[in-house]
């Protein structure tokens, strides 16, 4: 199983792990307003990651929360609560090869100024 490597901008956050899923694009207002534009993600078993330095969290709703480098502010993770998985910002790992997109979420809340044109399955929130 291939170990995945990232970190932050500054790079006093890092992760190490195993067992990172496929990339998933989320196009909903919650991940724009926080990141600035549609958010990229891997997914990883909580107990397949290892994260050193300090992260700062937000609470965006009663279960979950994104991580964000103490230092840098860079955006590192998404957390749910109620999931056995953490997702990790595509963005931040320093080698993504094997991970390959498998589509986009929440489509009907993407932003007006760009186009997903892909051919990537499109949903309007989850798959099912």
């Amino acid at each position: 199983m291939h170990t995945y490597t990232g970190q932050c901008h500054c790079g006093a956050v890092k992760y190490r792990g195993t067992g990172f899923a496929e990339i998933w694009y989320c196009h909903c207002r919650q991940c724009r307003s926080l990141t600035g534009h549609f958010l990229a993600t891997t997914s990883v078993p909580r107990d397949a990651v290892t994260m050193t330095g300090e992260l700062r969290w937000t609470a965006v709703s009663a279960r979950a929360s994104h991580g964000f480098c103490a230092v840098c502010s860079s955006p590192m993770v998404w957390n749910n609560s109620e999931d056995q998985t953490i997702s990790v910002l595509a963005g931040s790992l320093d080698d993504s090869t094997g991970l390959d997109p498998a589509g986009h979420l929440f489509v009907g809340e993407k932003g007006a100024y760009y186009a997903i044109t892909d051919g990537l399955p499109q949903y309007a929130r989850w798959p099912e």
